[in-house]
């Protein structure tokens, strides 16, 4: 075949495209250039690929950013997290509309095989479906980008929709173009009898604005009525209603002791070794099942926020950054997920992290109070840092990173919040951990194993040392929350491996046995209770396999003597904010537990609720923790939580 043969059927091609209406718009001029110099279909089809592609990129990347920010705020922490998962993600759907219409245009031109009602029909076919299908797809993404509630605010519900719609339909005329391209130019390379079939009439009805309008209106609907359809059941309200407090007048301290044994520790309250956890645990409490996975992250954030954890978003301790990332992604849990994460820490796309705030989507109920107007504190509970205030006056955060920061010094990240606070904690930090070495220097340890002994020192530092931190706290807040990984460590550590003789395995009992006593002692002054003062105890089995079960007791002036109810962990925090004097929101999937009260106290203050609590505001993470992340993650190994 000469040139001057081949030149005269690529301008025929483009003539004919050109009576078709298919190179009059911009968009179409933009996909099909490759049909002004291509020599034969393949090439069309991949270079008008690659064009498609771009497109697909532009468009779908940001809008898929968007419900990516939504449904894991862990990951998209601010703009520029927003900017590099849009360019991620316009990378992935990129190539896969490359392929996509690649694989659809070639295939489709086998198909129609020169026919022309054929082509034609299969070319709408083509775009017909990826026009349904990105508009689905950007529906539902809107949906989740706005939690259900897209109605409730129908201006840019309406103009979301008109988006989408738009969107969906270039992208699918592209890929029809295409598809028609390809198909004409190999009828017309095979010199097949219809290969000049195709009239500039059979075009204009095909490429009417009447068409394209009906298309619109039809898409418009059905995404509409896509969001109705998929709507929840009951909406709920955006906007956070005020939070009036009928205040009881008492000051709430919880105490959260993890690894807890029930069983060790009944047996230790029958010989009166543990008598400030005996007072403590004195009127019974509410029994509830631990979380199957005993990720302490995971398990920790469902009580406070009486949320489950697909809803509050700390799915597990263990997380990774994405590299360009602020954020962080929660991998996946099987075989072939851990291969994948080595692989992409190998690669430097990823690295090894750990739970934060960042992640929460739901307040913990020292975030409502504040948000309340009342003065809370929480010290070292999991998933405290970024340490942000939310509430009113924002509630004062001694986060899970805050002893590392004090132990290094230097600016502060977030760790502890106010910042006042910790130039107040950093000038008394050597006062703080002496206090806390000679707390844990009891002589209730006697262990002859290096090993446990070591473990014991260390964990009952750890747990005086959030005890000192606590009492350091500014004025008498109305309500602090303190968790205590010690006895859990202690637990994991001298009996998770397993495999040793019955003679260790005892000792090391005795050597558990006696951390409870150490415990028995940290709290018995920190917890005498004082007049207006209750004080309640949760505890959890821990990381160790076992049929224990947590606990939610209650001492003070209001408690109900001898209860022993069931209960969920979702329970702990409305029950919490109750006895505070504040409404229990509907959104919770716990209720108060009520039997722990005096009836007297019930028939006072009656449980009241509210709609919801307010979404937690996104962005908080104002902290990069890039300069701890790597000590605050060896920290967590060499206590035993990751590997």
């Amino acid at each position: 075949m000469t040139r001057d043969t081949r030149d005269g059927r690529v301008d025929d091609l483009r003539r004919q495209l050109r009576s078709l209406g298919y190179l009059d718009a911009g968009v179409d001029r933009f996909v099909l250039g490759s049909a002004r110099g291509a020599r034969g279909p393949s090439t069309i089809a991949a270079l008008a690929s690659v064009r498609v592609g771009l497109l697909a990129a532009v468009l779908l990347g940001p809008a898929a950013a968007v419900g990516i920010a939504s449904r894991l705020p862990g990951l998209v922490t601010g703009p520029r997290d927003a900017v590099v998962v849009a360019l991620y993600l316009g990378l992935i759907f990129g190539l896969a509309a490359i392929a996509f219409t690649f694989v659809v245009s070639t295939l489709a031109a086998r198909l129609a095989d020169g026919d022309v009602r054929r082509t034609r029909w299969i070319s709408r076919g083509a775009g017909t479906l990826v026009t349904a299908g990105c508009l689905t797809y950007l529906t539902l993404w809107w949906r989740s980008a706005n939690a259900g509630l897209a109605w409730s605010a129908p201006v840019w519900t309406l103009f979301a929709i008109g988006v989408a719609v738009a969107i969906s339909l270039l992208l699918g005329h592209a890929v029809s173009i295409t598809a028609f391209a390809v198909m004409t130019a190999r009828a017309r390379s095979s010199g097949g009898p219809d290969a000049d079939g195709v009239s500039p009439t059979d075009a204009t009805s095909r490429s009417t604005w009447r068409l394209v309008l009906l298309a619109g209106v039809v898409a418009f609907a059905g995404a509409a009525a896509l969001l109705v359809l998929t709507a929840p059941a009951s909406g709920v309200p955006g906007d956070r209603p005020p939070l009036a407090v009928v205040s009881p007048g008492l000051r709430v301290k919880v105490i959260a002791i993890d690894g807890f044994d029930p069983d060790v520790f009944e047996s230790l309250r029958a010989t009166g070794a543990v008598p400030a956890l005996a007072q403590l645990l004195s009127g019974g409490g509410a029994r509830f099942f631990p979380d199957q996975t005993r990720d302490p992250a995971r398990a920790w954030s469902t009580i406070a926020t009486g949320q489950s954890p697909d809803i509050h978003g700390v799915r597990g301790l263990e997380t990774r950054r994405v590299a360009g990332l602020q954020g962080a992604l929660m991998p996946g849990s099987g075989g072939l997920a851990r291969a994948l994460n080595g692989t992409t820490d190998l690669l430097r796309l990823t690295r090894p992290s750990t739970a934060s705030g960042a992640e929460l989507r739901t307040k913990p109920f020292w975030e409502v109070a504040a948000d309340a107007g009342m003065r809370a504190a929480v010290v070292n509970w999991w998933a405290t840092w970024p340490a942000i205030g939310t509430g009113a006056s924002g509630p004062l955060v001694i986060s899970d990173r805050a002893t590392l920061r004090l132990e290094r010094g230097g600016a502060l990240d977030a760790e502890i919040a106010p910042k006042e606070l910790y130039d107040r904690l950093r000038v008394e930090w050597r006062m703080l951990t002496q206090e806390a070495a000679q707390t844990a220097g009891t002589p209730l340890f006697h262990a002859a194993d290096p090993e446990a002994s070591a473990v014991l020192r260390r964990s009952a530092e750890l747990d005086a040392l959030q005890i000192a931190l606590s009492r350091r706290l500014p004025e008498k807040p109305d309500l602090i929350a303190v968790y205590l990984p010690g006895l859990d460590v202690v637990q994991h550590t001298l009996l998770g491996a397993g495999g040793s003789a019955a003679s260790t395995i005892s000792a090391r009992l005795d050597n558990i046995r006696s951390y409870y006593r150490y415990l028995d002692l940290l709290l018995a002054d920190f917890t005498r209770s004082s007049p207006g003062e209750i004080v309640i105890v949760v505890t959890q089995p821990g990381r160790l396999a076992s049929a224990a079960r947590g606990i939610f007791a209650v001492t003070g002036v209001v408690a109900a003597p001898a209860v022993n109810v069931e209960a969920r962990a979702v329970d702990v925090a409305p029950t919490i904010l109750h006895v505070l004097g504040l409404p229990v929101s509907r959104e919770l999937s716990g209720n108060a537990i009520t039997g722990l009260f005096l009836p007297s106290f019930m028939a006072r203050f009656p449980v009241r609720d509210v709609p919801t609590y307010g979404a937690r505001p996104a962005g908080l993470s104002t902290g990069r923790g890039d300069a701890l992340d790597a000590a605050a993650l060896e920290r967590l190994r060499s206590l035993g939580y990751v590997r």
